[in-house]
This record gives structure tokens, sequence and C-alpha cells, in this order.
């Protein structure tokens, strides 16, 4: 109700090693917010359940990045996906 929570589903995204994982990164202009970190499993099939500390209305674009395990506080690896909310 207070749009601060979603969920993110994803397949077809390939297996990464445990030193990886993947991150959602909520993006309001410059700025990049952490939605949390997932794995997928060997089929490429993920879910992510999104806790934002603003409502997800106000971020227009989401990307997702190969991070190390347990995230990072900024990207730093390659941007796997993306697209607007």
């Amino acid at each position: 109700k207070d749009g601060e929570y979603g969920t993110l589903v994803v397949d077809g995204l390939p297996a990464l090693g445990a030193e990886r994982q993947y991150q959602l990164w909520l993006i309001r202009g410059d700025r990049r917010t952490s939605g949390g970190v997932f794995s997928v499993s060997a089929e490429g099939y993920g879910a992510l359940l999104i806790s934002s500390p603003n409502p997800l209305s106000s971020y227009p674009s989401f990307g997702i990045t190969i991070e190390p395990a347990g995230g990072s506080p900024s990207p730093t690896g390659e941007k796997v996906l993306g697209g607007s909310l």
C-alpha cells in the first residue's frame, strides 16, 4: 500500500558462481539505491522481495548488475538488465 515493497522475478539469467550475485539498483537521476541482491537457479530463475526507503514509484528506472556476493554499496559490475519502472 505504501509503495515501498515489490517483487522482482527474472528468468533466463546465467547462474553465477558462489562469489557473485545479481544486485538490483533503483535509479533516480544520478543516484543508485540498492533494492537487494539475489541469485538464480541453474535454470536462470530467481525472485527478490524489494524493500525500498522511498516509494518505488519515485524511481523512474532500474538496473541489475553482477556484484560480489552480498552486494556492493554502489554499482561496480557489468549491467545485465535495465528498464523503466
